[in-house]
């Protein structure tokens, strides 16, 4: 285990007041936001707030173009760290635009493009050297029957749960988990799924079938994507609240094989909800197997307001398991916002990388 010598508590309050310095101005501002709102803020993104000729916006469900079927929209994440190693950063963290075409009952076409790292500033440099141009989603969806649809292009990866809720408005922390920012498998797939759902017994059943054979559209360092890989996800929704789940994915990079199987459910009663995922990964495209989950736990104190706890452990392959807690507030000032702010503290270091610090962000759908 990787010694740690202990932060002093001004070190760490130090912190504090430097992230409460960097989002100081964007909490006045979208505080001040929602009293001018001339409509309810709970109202916010079902009602027109600005109506041009066919042109219709509605605040975090984006720009509708009259009949034609056409809605551009998307989302913005600001975010601001600390650790007691690299000392603080600021960033303008990614900003994505959504283009919808939903006109007909049984097609619909979704692109997402994102620019990200597009703005960078520590305490030894500030600018844009890593600003990177990515494409999530470009996808085509053809209904064939309320119980199936065909995706094709690129989508993200029907894995678990975490996935599928990417973007920083939905999440409940700044920092997703190790398991899914750095472990099994690729945010994105390009290539074709079968999806659906069907009522069973007292719930539904939701599934996916989903094949990755395309290389990615753009060409990411990032990404290390398989020649090919076969996957599917299954989720019951056992009773309101409750929802049970399965994935699995098999996928080759050159002629080794990898193979994942992964549990994950979700639960919510009154102002509570719990969320876990676990992963098991082998194979001979690995050094050796590797396994992780988490579980995380948000509480409703007042509404708009929640707190935040998060335990995680991760055991990558050719590396020490890491074990970490993760504490932290929510607040959504208006539906489609979200203002993180959270500490997370860790017994092992990461690709040879300190994980403790604070982490905050500001997040916002358009």
């Amino acid at each position: 285990m990787a010694s740690r010598s202990p932060a002093a508590p001004h070190d760490h309050l130090l912190g504090v007041i430097r992230l409460a310095l960097a989002l100081a101005l964007l909490l006045q501002s979208f505080a001040a936001l929602a009293e001018e709102a001339t409509v309810d803020p709970s109202d916010l993104g079902e009602a027109s707030v600005l109506s041009l000729g066919a042109l219709e916006y509605r605040p975090g469900r984006g720009l509708r173009v009259g009949d034609s079927g056409f809605v551009l929209g998307g989302f913005a994440n600001v975010k601001a760290e600390w650790a007691e190693e690299s000392g603080g950063e600021f960033a303008v963290d990614a900003v994505d635009f959504f283009v919808i075409f939903d006109r007909f009952d049984r097609f619909r076409a979704v692109a997402d493009l994102e620019v990200k790292d597009i703005f960078t500033a520590d305490e030894e440099t500030s600018g844009t050297q890593d600003i990177a141009f990515n494409v999530r989603r470009l996808f085509a969806d053809f209904t064939i029957e309320d119980r199936l649809s065909v995706r094709a292009g690129t989508f993200l990866t029907p894995i678990g749960y975490w996935n599928l809720i990417l973007a920083p408005p939905l999440t409940a922390t700044t920092e997703a988990p190790l398991i899914i920012e750095e472990g099994f498998f690729e945010p994105t797939t390009t290539g074709v799924m079968l999806h659906g759902s069907t009522s069973l017994s007292r719930g539904r059943l939701d599934y996916s079938l989903f094949s990755q054979f395309l290389e990615p559209l753009e060409d990411d360092s990032d990404l290390e994507p398989p020649d090919l890989s076969v996957g599917v996800r299954l989720n019951y929704e056992l009773l309101p609240g409750l929802s049970l789940g399965a994935s699995y994915q098999s996928a080759e990079i050159g002629d080794c094989w990898s193979h994942l199987g992964g549990l994950h459910s979700q639960w919510q009663r009154d102002r509570v909800e719990l969320l876990t995922e676990w992963y098991y990964q082998d194979g001979d495209a690995l050094d050796s197997s590797q396994w992780g989950g988490y579980l995380q736990g948000t509480f409703e104190v007042v509404s708009p307001f929640y707190l935040v706890g998060r335990y995680e452990h991760f055991a990558p392959e050719e590396q020490p398991s890491v074990n970490s807690f993760t504490f932290g507030g929510l607040w959504r000032p208006l539906p489609f916002m979200a203002v993180k702010v959270e500490y997370r503290l860790a017994d092992e270091t990461f690709d040879d990388e300190d994980l403790d610090g604070f982490y905050a962000s500001f997040s916002t759908f358009f």
